[in-house]
């Protein structure tokens, strides 16, 4: 699989942030060496990895976006007229970017029109239009100038919506620009990021950064909200060993998207659990979520988090199902957890909240290599293919330094043997020739329980929505 990340793309996004928060160089350099583990272990795993759907430029690049601290900045609120947009070019920007609620409603002429540009170090964007459908808010925009671009020929930019607060879901992100005649097209989607939806608001943006320039270009764009239905849902999902519940509160159903709200409870030490969800119609046909495990607000509560939660989908089910049958799972969230060369073994690494595991049976010196016979969650692979777990042990189980144990750089060199494929046992054999003042006193087993989380989520009872 080609690398779809140059090291371009994220010196960019590093510079941004360091223009905002002071870090060390070491800091820096070990975040930008996970980010690029990231990719190379999503890379060599291919599509079991991306269990749940999710882009890989948000997956990828979120550690990023956290570590930026809140930046205050003060919004022009310009006077954008708009009219109903009767403009072919629309469909096909929403076509490019596979915005299938843009396109639904370019089709049904239901796209506002906008024409606002600001301008910075020689750089002109334009917003274009806007949409504002249920949950779901969709804006396009034009960028003209002497931009920089990547390989592929597209322009990268960074951008901050509602202020950049943390509390919003990808608040700060990155935005690929596709070229067009006269520059470059962007497009941007997300969620309305609260419970509650106007009927008129503003969606403030700021890009930060476009191509290699910095800069400055604000907009307040107006949105208004097109009809849409809410219809209560009440019913709840419980899994009581892991301790979590899902209470599905409502669903909006808006001209050309679906959303799916609900509340999720979990134990203090589950806060970063992320609820996924699946959907099918009444004919057994999954539909598909286009964003899933949104925050929207998150309460602390006695020994409890307790998260405001959306789904997107984006098509109007009105009238093309009589109910949604909902597969309510969980991710439960794992720390990476170590073991010392001088412990005694066999010894097994346990998930806290749900059945997965990994058993080191064996770890032996030979002829400058460290060999480490391992076990899989007890040889039970819950329905995932041996592929994965064959990635997982290549990827997963690493040997690394124990005063950097914490810090992703590029893996030691090893190979993997196929033990017993029918009980999920390995055998990774690491190359310490190389290492210098190898001991077992110096160096730990590091095991990424949070791959097999991410990938077996616990599974909570369904729930049946009736859209009738």
């Amino acid at each position: 699989m080609k690398r779809q990340f140059e090291d371009t793309d994220f010196d960019c996004l590093l510079k941004e942030v360091d223009s905002h928060f002071m870090w060390k160089k070491k800091q820096k350099q070990a975040l930008k060496n996970r980010i690029l583990t990231d990719i190379e272990n999503l890379e060599s795993q291919g599509r079991n990895r991306l269990a749940y759907k999710r882009s890989l430029r948000p997956f990828v690049f979120s550690a990023v976006l956290a570590a930026s601290i809140l930046i205050s900045s003060s919004f022009i609120s310009p006077a954008i007229s708009s009219v109903m947009a009767d403009v072919p070019l629309l469909g096909k920007i929403y076509a490019t970017f596979n915005d299938l609620v843009g396109r639904n409603l370019e089709s049904q002429k239901l796209i506002t029109q906008l024409n606002k540009t600001s301008s910075s170090k020689g750089i002109d964007v334009s917003i274009t239009s806007a949409y504002y459908d249920g949950a779901v808010i969709g804006v396009t925009f034009n960028v003209k100038g002497n931009l920089k671009t990547e390989k592929n020929g597209k322009v990268i930019g960074f951008y901050e919506i509602f202020d950049g607060k943390e509390g919003i879901s990808d608040s700060k992100e990155l935005v690929f620009m596709e070229p067009s005649q006269n520059g470059f097209v962007g497009h941007i989607q997300l969620s309305y990021p609260k419970t509650e939806l106007p009927s008129n608001a503003t969606f403030p943006l700021e890009f930060k950064r476009i191509g290699d320039k910095e800069g400055s270009w604000r907009f307040d764009v107006p949105i208004s909200q097109l009809p849409f239905e809410t219809q209560k849902i009440d019913k709840v999902s419980i899994q009581e060993n892991a301790g979590v519940q899902v209470y599905f509160d409502s669903i909006i159903i808006g001209k050309a998207s679906t959303a799916i709200n609900y509340t999720a409870t979990f134990p203090i030490e589950g806060k970063h659990d992320q609820v996924r969800l699946e959907a099918y119609d009444d004919k057994g046909n999954e539909i598909n979520i286009s964003k899933d495990g949104i925050d929207l607000e998150t309460i602390k509560e006695n020994d409890e988090i307790i998260v405001k939660g959306r789904s997107i989908i984006p098509e109007s089910l009105k009238g093309k199902t009589t109910y949604i049958e909902v597969h309510p799972k969980v991710v439960i969230n794992e720390q990476d957890q170590f073991i010392s060369l001088n412990e005694p073994t066999p010894v097994e690494i346990k998930a806290s909240r749900q059945n997965l595991s990994v058993k080191i049976e064996k770890i032996t010196v030979k002829d400058k290599s460290l060999i480490v016979d391992f076990q899989v969650n007890n040889g039970d692979k819950r329905d995932r293919s041996f592929t994965f777990f064959k990635d997982f042990a290549r990827n997963d189980v690493i040997l690394v330094k124990e005063s950097e144990k914490e810090i992703y750089k590029q893996r030691i060199k090893h190979s993997v043997e196929t033990v017993n494929k029918d009980e999920l046992r390995f055998r990774s054999t690491f190359d310490i020739s190389k290492l210098n003042e190898f001991s077992l006193s110096k160096y730990v087993i590091r095991v990424n329980l949070g791959t097999l989380s991410m990938n077996i989520p616990v599974e909570l009872e369904k729930v049946k929505i009736d859209l009738n």
